[in-house]
């Protein structure tokens, strides 16, 4: 199964779980915990390092921000290396809504 791009940006926003049953014969049941076991984690654990090994490539194609965030974010970074920043005690209130414009 495929997720659309769409959900895997839902569910990267939304911090909730989602649950899926999932049914194993009882031998590959014992297979994987086994596994699981000898590396040190638990079966869900395990579960879920297969799914994000398999989705891995999928997942890092995925845009984490929008375009216009993403330039948002360049510029910064640019600006913070050429030293273009003001600092602002944020714990004093009249500076930062100076700093900010705010009235």
């Amino acid at each position: 199964m495929i997720l659309a791009s769409l959900e895997i940006k839902s569910i990267m926003k939304d911090t909730a779980r989602i649950q899926k049953l999932i049914t194993f014969s009882p031998q590959l049941y014992q297979v994987v915990l086994a596994k699981a076991r000898h590396l040190g984690l638990s079966f869900g654990e395990y579960m879920r390092h297969l799914a994000i090994i398999d989705v891995k490539k999928e997942v890092e194609s995925l845009p984490m921000v929008d375009e216009a965030t993403d330039k948002r974010i360049g510029q910064s970074l640019k600006d913070l290396e050429e030293e273009r920043y003001t600092e602002v005690d944020p714990s004093n209130e009249k500076a930062l809504n100076k700093a900010l414009g705010i009235k």
